[in-house]
């Protein structure tokens, strides 16, 4: 489940900071307490079919969401809608929900509140649309959970032990909430909130993405391509069809690649899909496969990620 992007600048808030010489020891120790993660509140994430999904409370009703870092805003389905007596707001703009291949006409609602867990989100304003996640639940889901609430927050998912916390949104955390080993990534960030930054595929640098709403790490066909794998190889790989938000279907190809590099964290031979995705900044979605093995911390207001190196062997 994906939606557009566009190019923007990195931030370098820590530079500004590490440069006021006029810090002493007390201020300098009261600078990094401040810069350190606070936690706000936490909930869980399940998953179905590789897909995370999480439950809040709008309007006092309980709302099954992917959890999608991929879809730009958080989008609840007509008859959701209708089920918690979502309002229309006073003034409403019509948009389009864009998806990998397709679009959506959407409209708007306003919550009355909106919480997760004991967290109270600020943002109330959603889009209303009948998104679609085919074969991915045996279950009716409500909606997605996108950027345009993600973004108010710093957030920790950790999909291997079930849980997604929320901290104050910082503009200057150089560290994960965790211990042990993690790799670092700065980022650029797209008008619509969404964090970029380069990879190595097959030892060539490419931008990506992390989108929680798609199930397989995809590659743009283009950036395939690119990359010396001719659409006579592609042929021979096994296929599969890729679904999106907006019930497109793309007939793709699974391909084994020589090394896929995230950060410090190097994957030898990775299956990885290859479609004919349309991304306008970037060439690689970083799926719900590869988080399903790594704990991940993303700050919008300091564009940075943080991973830690746990890609499991048997996985590549």
């Amino acid at each position: 489940m994906s939606s557009a992007r566009s190019t923007a600048l990195l931030v370098g808030l820590l530079l500004a900071i590490g440069a006021a010489p006029q810090l002493g020891a007390i201020s300098a120790r009261a600078a990094e307490s401040s810069c350190a993660a606070k936690p706000i509140g936490y909930i869980t994430v399940a998953t179905i079919n590789d897909v995370p999904f999480v439950t809040l409370m709008a309007n006092g009703h309980p709302v099954i969401l992917v959890l999608d870092t991929g879809a730009e805003r958080t989008v609840l389905l007509p008859q959701t809608a209708e089920r918690i007596g979502a309002r229309a707001p006073q003034v409403e703009f019509q948009q389009q929900l864009r998806g990998i291949s397709g679009s959506l006409s959407t409209r708007e609602i306003e919550l009355e509140n909106f919480t997760a867990g004991a967290l109270s989100i600020p943002w109330h304003r959603l889009l209303v649309a009948p998104v679609t996640a085919a074969k991915v639940f045996t279950t009716p889901f409500d909606g997605l959970l996108g950027d345009d609430v993600l973004s108010g927050f710093d957030f920790d998912v950790d999909l291997p032990h079930q849980r997604m916390t929320f901290y104050e949104r910082g503009a200057c955390v150089t560290a994960p909430p965790w211990a042990g080993p993690y790799t670092a990534i700065s980022t650029g960030q797209s008008r619509g909130e969404h964090l970029f930054f380069p990879v190595k595929l097959n030892g060539r640098d490419a931008p990506a993405i992390i989108d929680s709403g798609a199930q397989r790490t995809t590659v743009a066909r283009w950036a395939a391509n690119a990359l010396g794998i001719t659409e006579a190889l592609l042929d021979h790989d096994p296929t599969m069809m890729t679904y999106g938000a907006t019930a497109e279907q793309l007939k793709s190809h699974i391909h084994q690649f020589q090394q896929l590099q995230v950060g410090a964290e190097v994957i030898p031979h990775p299956q990885l899909v290859v479609s004919d995705v349309k991304l306008q900044d970037a060439a690689i979605v970083l799926g719900a496969d590869f988080l399903r093995s790594a704990q991940i911390y993303v700050s919008y207001a300091s564009s940075e990620i943080f991973l830690t190196n746990r890609w499991p062997p048997g996985r590549h």
